[in-house]
């Protein structure tokens, strides 16, 4: 690997921004890109629903649909280091995610659905940080 990658701890003073001028410098083809890769995980998990059923589909529409794209654009616009990044916080979101959904499945139909919901958020941000420490340790330690 040529470049080092930047560890979180080095990500700590970037905050989080909006750059007007550069929403006008999007090119036509990366919208395209975005909305072609949003349209097809979108069949994709319609397919599913009509062959597997509601509840696979449902899992299927939390599949964020523009993140091979955006990946793409990433790593082509800026860098693979910055593309990587973006992909292991998807990854820990998406575990996250999916244990959102199995909890709520589990509990909302033998619980209250405000303790339901409420057990599965926790749950959530449980994983969530709990991924996010993890990569935190992980790159701390030069990994």
């Amino acid at each position: 690997m040529s470049e080092r990658e930047p560890t979180i701890a080095d990500r700590l003073s970037e905050t989080p921004h909006l750059e007007l001028g550069k929403i006008a410098k999007v090119r036509r083809r990366d919208l395209v890109y975005r909305f072609l890769a949003g349209a097809i995980t979108s069949v994709g998990a319609g397919v599913v629903t009509l062959v597997f059923g509601p509840r696979a589909g449902g899992i299927f529409l939390a599949f964020p649909a523009i993140l091979a794209a955006s990946l793409t654009l990433i790593e082509e616009q800026e860098d693979s280091v910055e593309a990587r990044e973006d992909a292991r916080g998807a990854m820990v979101g998406g575990v996250a995610l999916a244990v959102f959904a199995v909890v709520a499945a589990l509990t909302l139909g033998s619980l209250n659905a405000a303790i339901a919901l409420a057990l599965a958020a926790f749950a959530w941000l449980g994983v969530a940080v709990s991924g996010y420490a993890g990569l935190w340790w992980r790159k701390g330690r030069g990994s």
